[in-house]
């Protein structure tokens, strides 16, 4: 399910809250109709997965300009999901695209914020926190002049890019993220992706250390065959007796750890130490004298 469940929700929030402040609906209204709104010669259809979406244009259409706007269902896309089209038409309509093509231009930061919030609730996806696509958002756009605005009003820096014949801005920092968000007023949205993503974080170096202690209790199982292999290769009756007993204990105990050995040899664990390394180091003078194929470092612990 890409990017559905975290993209459409904030998509819903934003289109619950469209209208709510007289002083940046409008902006909303412009940023939504460029977003995926197709103009003609006689009014605008807006087109969107997201009823939510097209009820907020609705109303903004009715609260802006006094225009009714008509909803209807559509062919569904590639996918199967359903799509809405929102139509608005006649004299009224064509007189409020000159009305709102300032906004295209906004400088304040309130008018920026509710174009960004429109644009994305028509254009925008986010992928979910934490999970394994990483940090990304993106507006998508068949024009570069669109994609261009967007990352100008916004405060995080977004880079650009075509992709399949259409603009993509994105970033893909947590810090870019969150930052759109928060501008987005997005401020729940915000506070939940930056606890998923921590938690999501935690999950990967917790893997990384799984898999690093695993790697290495491969390496040290590998290294201990090696070591067994070796020491078989001695003959006890020609050693000492201090390193003769100490060979019997570590192929009696082969999984032991040298604080045992040290222990069931009743003598220090330097000294148990010290006796393996001369028992190693004779392993492999051995293994060279008989022209043995090449067993890889071998430890004394």
């Amino acid at each position: 399910m890409r990017l559905h469940s975290f993209a459409s929700e904030l998509r819903r929030q934003i289109a619950s809250a469209a209208g709510s402040s007289p002083r940046t609906a409008r902006a909303e209204l412009a940023g939504l109709l460029d977003a995926a709104g197709c103009w003609d010669g006689s009014g605008v259809t807006f087109s969107t997965l997201s009823p939510a979406v097209a009820r907020a244009l609705i109303r903004l259409w009715r609260s802006q300009f006094g225009v009714v706007a008509h909803l209807r269902a559509v062919e569904p896309d590639r996918f199967g999901r359903p799509r809405y089209a929102v139509r608005a038409e006649g004299e009224p309509v064509l007189r409020a695209a000159g009305e709102l093509h300032p906004l295209r231009e906004a400088r304040g930061a309130a008018d920026r914020a509710g174009y960004l919030r429109g644009a994305f609730a028509g254009a925008g996806s986010v992928t979910r926190p934490g999970g394994p696509g990483g940090h990304h958002l993106e507006f998508v756009h068949p024009e570069e002049e669109f994609v261009r605005r967007v990352a100008r009003f916004s405060r995080a820096p977004l880079s650009l890019t075509r992709r399949r014949g259409r603009w993509v801005a994105y970033t893909k920092s947590a810090d870019g993220v969150t930052t759109v968000l928060s501008q987005m007023g997005l401020h729940d949205a915000v506070l939940e992706y930056e606890a998923r993503a921590v938690l999501g974080e935690a999950k990967a170096n917790a893997n990384r250390i799984t898999n690093f202690d695993a790697a290495n209790a491969g390496r040290t199982a590998r290294a201990a065959a090696r070591q067994q292999a070796a020491l078989r290769r001695l003959d006890p009756k020609v050693l000492p007796p201090a390193l003769r007993e100490m060979l019997e204990l570590r192929l009696e105990y082969p999984d032991a750890a040298l604080a045992e050995l040290a222990r069931l040899g009743g003598i220090s664990r330097s000294a148990a130490n010290h006796r393996l390394r001369r028992l190693v180091a004779l392993a492999e003078r051995a293994a060279r004298e008989e022209g043995a194929v090449n067993l890889g470092p071998l430890r004394a612990e």
